[in-house]
């Protein structure tokens, strides 16, 4: 379970660093990155992997 909670914490890390960067590419250049995808969705998929990564730090999870 540990090995899981490390994956998922640096894909969380690699993905929180991505939407920032197309963020800022959004306000730089309106439209560009909203045509490829949409950001709202990629913020709610970054908030329920951090819920899973608290969830995985409790004890109860790890074997």
């Amino acid at each position: 379970m540990l090995v899981f909670y490390r994956l998922i914490k640096d894909f969380w890390n690699t993905a929180l660093v991505t939407w920032l960067i197309l963020v800022i590419m959004e306000l730089f250049n309106p439209g560009t990155v909203a045509r490829l995808i949409n950001l709202e969705y990629w913020f709610y998929f970054l908030f329920f992997s951090y819920l899973a990564i608290i969830l995985l730090k409790k004890p109860i999870f790890r074997s």
